[in-house]
């Protein structure tokens, strides 16, 4: 049993009675119990990062990316051990697990080239002899809410920043990936980062996420998660007037014109719908056809799917592993059958693959209501929904139509098209004939329900500053 918790760079044993068993999600195999932080754990564990933070803010931020980029040679040391462990508590893919931290080693390299962007401001006075100037603080003590489906790229996205910055972060893994972010606290600990300035802290969003969250030393709540758990972030957040930074899902709008590429759509179509078993915020969800190139693309996308092979999550050829639990299997199952009831045309799959684990076919779903959950709701895994329609300016409206507003894609050869999605398109990210590949000097962010702040580049990195304006008179 992992009864360990990471609190000032050592491992140390939980007093808590409160377990979780993990499974294998592709053998639904029992491979490990781990136990939860408690409430005086928790406890601990900031107020170590509090002390250890008033003295990093003291450090050059150059010396502090220094030592940041120390992590590089630790990750690409340890990356065969790592993903191994990824696929077998998570299910995603050897090659989609290696090519994440491969990922995060990009992120690492790129954040810690920040290091000298901190850049204030002087700004125009109005009194003589006055001189007014703006600078940028380190926040402070940070929390960081990881989700299990990119759990080593996200907690690369709450560490990285803020340790750079001149922060401290407490991370809540998720319950799903604790071991793997546990693995990859040895190499926080064999690193050269201070003691005290990255603490580790398994629990559930109730307990320690809600803990974390109306903490009063806590001065920013970084989660990716659900709207759900974003919202009861906010909520307790509320009484200490936290900063948040938030990542909460999506339901991307598909845009496949009559001016598009078919063969080209269809291929990121897919490569973009199957990451990690289609089980990311980013990937399409509701695919809109122009009716003119609908049966075209319907047979296109059929050919591509029905090659896909789903299955043994450690075979390189593999294009897509298992689905996370139980629950989720139920729940992508339970939308499937749902749009087929009300009348969608099932073209393939649609049915829980017969096989140890938790697995899904691959799955077209064609004429679906917009009334659908199906539609309406993050399906998060291997399914592709389509409906038609006509008139651009309607499907803009059509795509616009949700409580969700992170990623969103059009596919055409027409540039009046591309232009007028990019600027109509109410969403934090636009991918125009490309699958969702966020790049690491971008920026991650959401509308409406989907988020608050973001991630990645300059201003992702800046979410870790305050600004104090001195108004100095001589």
């Amino acid at each position: 049993m992992t009864n360990q918790l990471f609190i000032n760079n050592e491992f140390v044993e939980s007093k808590s009675n409160e377990t979780m068993d993990v499974i294998n999600p592709a053998t639904g195999e029992t491979i490990d119990t781990i136990t939860f932080a408690t409430e005086e754990e928790v406890n601990d564990a900031i107020e170590k990062s509090k002390h250890a933070q008033l003295e990093w803010e003291k450090v050059p931020a150059p010396t502090r990316a220094e030592h940041v980029k120390l992590l590089i040679p630790l990750l690409e040391q340890h990356k065969d051990d790592i993903a191994h462990l990824y696929v077998k508590e998570q299910g995603k893919t050897i090659v989609q697990a290696k090519g994440e931290i491969d990922k995060s080693i990009e992120f690492i390299d790129y954040m810690a080239s920040l290091s000298m962007s901190n850049k204030g401001e002087v700004l125009q006075n109005s009194i003589v002899n006055e001189t007014i100037q703006l600078t940028k603080k380190p926040i402070g003590v940070t929390a960081g809410i990881v989700p299990w489906n990119a759990p080593i790229l996200v907690l690369m996205r709450k560490v990285i920043p803020a340790i750079v910055t001149g922060c401290s972060v407490v991370i809540k893994p998720s319950e799903e990936t604790t071991l793997l972010t546990l693995k990859i606290a040895e190499l926080f600990r064999d690193s050269t980062i201070p003691a005290g300035l990255i603490q580790i802290v398994p629990g559930t969003g109730e307990t320690v996420g809600t803990q974390l969250a109306t903490h009063k030393d806590i001065q920013l709540v970084s989660l990716t998660g659900s709207m759900g758990a974003g919202k009861a972030v906010f909520k307790n957040a509320a009484d200490s007037i936290k900063k948040l930074n938030l990542e909460l899902g999506g339901n991307a709008p598909v845009l496949v014109t009559q001016h598009a590429d078919l063969d080209k759509a269809v291929d990121y179509i897919v490569t973009a719908r199957i990451n990690n078993a289609g089980q990311v915020c980013t990937c399409p969800e509701r695919i809109f056809v122009h009716e003119d190139v609908h049966d075209d693309f319907i047979n296109k996308v059929k050919d591509k799917m029905d090659a896909l092979q789903v299955g043994d999550p450690y075979d390189e050829n593999t294009d897509y592993g298992a689905i996370i639990n139980q629950k989720q299997l139920d729940s992508i199952d339970d939308k499937v059958q749902e749009a087929v009831k009300n009348g969608a045309d099932l073209v393939l799959g649609g049915y829980k693959l017969d096989r140890e684990g938790f697995f899904y076919a691959p799955t077209i779903l064609d004429h679906v209501k917009t009334t659908d959950s199906a539609f309406k709701e993050e399906i998060f895994g291997p399914v592709l929904a389509i409906t038609t329609y006509t008139n651009f300016d309607d499907v803009i409206d059509m795509a616009n139509d949700t409580n969700a507003g992170l990623s969103s894609y059009i596919f055409s050869e027409n540039l009046k098209e591309i232009m007028t999605a990019t600027e109509r398109l109410k969403f934090g990210e636009v991918y125009a004939n490309c699958e969702a590949e966020e790049a690491v000097n971008g920026y991650h962010a959401g509308w409406r329900e989907s988020g608050l702040g973001g991630a990645d580049g300059i201003h992702g990195f800046e979410e870790y500053y305050n600004t104090t304006v001195s108004y100095i008179r001589w």
